[in-house]
């Protein structure tokens, strides 16, 4: 966890564990959309409106289109301009991206080649073969197909919808039980960008998002093998049950080789909602060769299906790319190394999630609030309400959010138990009140300790409490805190929960940190990104008040997302 996130994750008061340190992992972007996201998922109402909301003016924008294309049997056919027209789109990225020719081969439960795809960079796009009897396939840089039928080639886009562009990837990562981290965090850095993402499916892609590190945990068992005078870094696979003699091959340059998995499963688990089942007994090999390669585009009738055009017009409007400015984007933002297995600890945190309502107490009381202000962004344009519920040495915490975006949506309040491990999550929405609750994983120690220089700030008064501030810089970002003695809550009452045992991410911290903050709580905290004014934050004492409060879980129904369909219970 980098300095930013473990600073941040302190000096708001939240909890310490994983949970919430990886919330705060992305504030500025996580904070505004945490609570919309949660109820949007979680009640009907409001996806039903939204979702017809965004038909609606997809639809409009389109309807004259679409009736002209549904003129014909094919909705509408044209020659494309030139025999490679997705290249001319944001080609620098693209190249930039896809750096080097490859020869991909598939194998499945048998050494005889299935499928076998020709990769050229300069053309960004790629040839398919797969029985030398009929002609090849294609697939450009936009997601373009290009079959052969009928004496022509034909070329359909539909695989270039972003929705493709994660379901595919998704299904090959679960396959071939690869670390989806790095290749969800290239997903986005490419829809960031406003690029078609994954237009090969992942599988192309692989080559050009896995490295070395990103197998070196305690998933992996990383070895050297020697062959035809060649040396190769292997990670043979751990901690996964049924595939032991599966690995993943480098070469000395660092160049994903092979990937090779062994299901020796007799009974496959049934899918759920967080996985989708693709897994199989039996062998497969992918085999990457880095070679001179050519590919040429034929000319070819793009072909629209039926209905195509609302769908994209939809899909554009919710998930297609382009959100962030091509010049402001920070590499820090899809950095992945300290997130290794975090996925995999999450879904095995699921699978033996056993925690219900009825193991919740009957009602959970506090007796403050603790109202802060949260200033996001270059000069403060994003803002953010939080409040934190509180009781001394109790081993519970919650937290109430309300932005701009989600103050008309309902009230969410995420609360953090931790003799249950588990998080809450209390949701009022139309008319209705819902719990549904979520495991807290395992957090895995992390030893990270980047130094920083700490300098004292002049006093000042805030919300009438006299308060001393500390200003800490290191090479990246100068943070102010001004924190206060006078308070009858102090910081300790956030982390140590009342002194429970709990499983903490952060790094070892200065113990003159430690020492003060602990006795004393936060009132302000402004952090400035040297390099970045966009990750700028500013935190700001609304209000302390000893309040007593109480949620009683009777007066919820429980919304079981891991349930399929015995979703909700009284």
């Amino acid at each position: 966890m980098k300095t930013k996130h473990i600073l941040v994750t302190l000096l708001l008061l939240s909890v310490s564990y994983t949970a919430e340190a990886q919330f705060f992992k992305k504030l500025k972007k996580k904070a505004q959309e945490a609570a919309e996201r949660t109820i949007l998922k979680k009640t009907d109402e409001v996806v039903s409106k939204k979702t017809e909301k965004t038909i609606d003016n997809a639809t409009t924008k389109k309807q004259k289109t679409d009736n002209n294309q549904q003129k014909s049997s094919n909705e509408d056919s044209k020659t494309s301009e030139g025999t490679n027209p997705a290249l001319s789109i944001n080609t620098e990225l693209k190249k930039d991206f896809y750096k080097e020719d490859l020869i991909l081969t598939t194998h499945e439960d048998s050494n005889k080649p299935g499928q076998i795809q020709y990769f050229d960079a300069d053309q960004v796009a790629a040839r398919i073969e797969t029985d030398p009897t009929t002609k090849p396939s294609y697939v450009d840089s936009e997601g373009f197909i290009y079959s052969f039928k009928d004496g022509e080639y034909t070329k359909s886009s539909f695989i270039a919808l972003q929705s493709q562009g994660m379901m595919m990837p998704t299904m090959m990562l679960e396959a071939y039980k690869l670390p989806p981290e790095p290749v969800m965090s290239s997903l986005q850095k490419q829809t960031d960008l406003g690029m078609t993402a994954n237009p090969f499916n992942g599988v192309i892609e692989f080559a050009f998002v896995y490295k070395p590190e990103h197998f070196r945990y305690d998933d992996f068992e990383e070895s050297k093998q020697s062959f035809k005078g060649k040396t190769y870094t292997r990670f043979g696979f751990l901690n996964e049950p049924g595939y032991e003699n599966s690995y993943v091959l480098f070469d000395s340059k660092d160049r994903l080789v092979e990937i090779f998995v062994e299901n020796t499963n007799d009974n496959q688990n049934a899918a759920n909602a967080f996985e989708m089942g693709f897994s199989r007994k039996g062998k497969a090999l992918l085999s990457y060769q880095y070679k001179p390669v050519e590919v040429n585009l034929p000319p070819a009738r793009e072909v629209r299906a039926q209905g195509q055009g609302l769908m994209e017009g939809v899909m554009t409007n919710i998930v297609k790319g382009g959100n962030q400015p091509k010049n402001d984007i920070d590499e820090d933002d899809y950095d992945t190394s300290d997130m290794k297995g975090s996925t995999k600890a999450m879904k095995k945190a699921i699978k033996n999630h056993k925690t219900a309502k009825a193991n919740l107490p009957d009602t959970y009381e506090f007796d403050w609030k603790y109202h802060v202000e949260l200033l996001m962004g270059n000069k403060g344009k994003d803002k953010m309400d939080m409040t934190f519920l509180i009781k001394e040495g109790a081993t519970y915490q919650a937290t109430q959010m309300v932005s701009k975006q989600t103050k008309d949506m309902g009230e969410v309040t995420m609360l953090f138990d931790m003799n249950l491990n588990v998080m809450a999550m209390f949701m009022k929405a139309q008319g209705k009140k819902y719990v549904s609750l979520y495991p807290i994983p395992k957090a895995k120690q992390n030893t990270t300790n980047k130094k920083y220089k700490i300098t004292e700030l002049p006093s000042k008064a805030i919300l009438g409490f006299a308060c001393k501030g500390l200003q800490l810089e290191d090479d990246r970002y100068i943070i102010k805190v001004y924190h206060t003695t006078e308070a009858k809550i102090t910081l300790s009452n956030f982390l140590s929960f009342g002194n429970a045992k709990n499983n903490m991410n952060l790094p070892e911290i200065d113990p003159r940190l430690i020492k003060q903050f602990s006795n004393s709580l936060i009132m302000e905290m402004q952090m400035e990104d040297k390099k970045k004014s966009k990750n700028n934050v500013s935190v700001i004492a609304k209000s302390l008040t000893e309040k007593s409060t109480k949620i009683s879980k009777n007066n919820y129904i429980e919304m079981n997302m891991f349930g399929g369909a015995a979703m909700l219970k009284n």
